[in-house]
């Protein structure tokens, strides 16, 4: 009994690669030969392992949502502070604006815009990317809260939707070309209303 031939390329990677390549340019904007390419995968290859576009798109918001939760997760364990942790990644939203090889933005706020009002299962992955980011924002602030960085009196759940709204706004901005000096006094503020 034969069972066909093993995979002969790394999922994780060619996910990543498809997760950048829609990042880059957008879901209408990718080609199926741009997949093809920037994976490595032939067509065939590509449909077995992660079906349609549109279901290669769905597998890409939620690895990209899971990679950044994990990443922040990391640096909130590894920051002295609730307030350096913010600090930082706000300082690192506003560096993309530097960044001279282009403004990405971030995935599930580009998606949002560019898709969620006529794609309801993609509207779906963008809401649950975008609440398990918020679920570790939450945890910062309460860990905040219990260590008396942050004493205002505001709910948790309100500021989590403040700065979620706020970075989701920063990163729209970014992508309009932004200047850094137009940016800072926003992460300023932020900071300045959280602490």
């Amino acid at each position: 009994m034969t069972y066909g031939r093993p995979r002969e390329f790394d999922i994780d990677r060619a996910l990543e690669a498809a997760t950048q390549q829609f990042w880059t340019v957008g879901y209408e904007a990718t080609s199926l030969q741009d997949l093809l390419k920037s994976m490595g995968l032939s067509k065939s290859s590509l449909y077995q392992t992660f079906g349609n576009k549109h279901e290669l798109f769905i597998r890409c918001l939620d690895h990209y949502q899971q990679s950044m939760v994990d990443k922040l997760n990391e640096q909130l364990d590894s920051s002295d502070s609730v307030k350096q942790f913010i600090d930082n990644f706000l300082e690192g939203v506003i560096a993309e604006a530097k960044n001279s090889s282009g403004r990405k933005g971030c995935l599930l706020v580009n998606t949002a815009n560019e898709l969620s009002q006529r794609d309801t299962d993609i509207a779906k992955a963008v809401t649950d990317g975008t609440g398990n980011v918020a679920k570790l924002f939450q945890q910062a602030i309460e860990l905040g809260k219990q260590k008396k960085e942050i004493s205002v009196d505001t709910p948790t759940e309100h500021l989590v939707s403040y700065l979620i709204t706020a970075i989701s706004g920063l990163r729209t901005m970014i992508k309009a070309s932004a200047e850094t000096s137009t940016l800072k006094p926003v992460t300023d503020l932020i900071i300045k209303t959280l602490f």
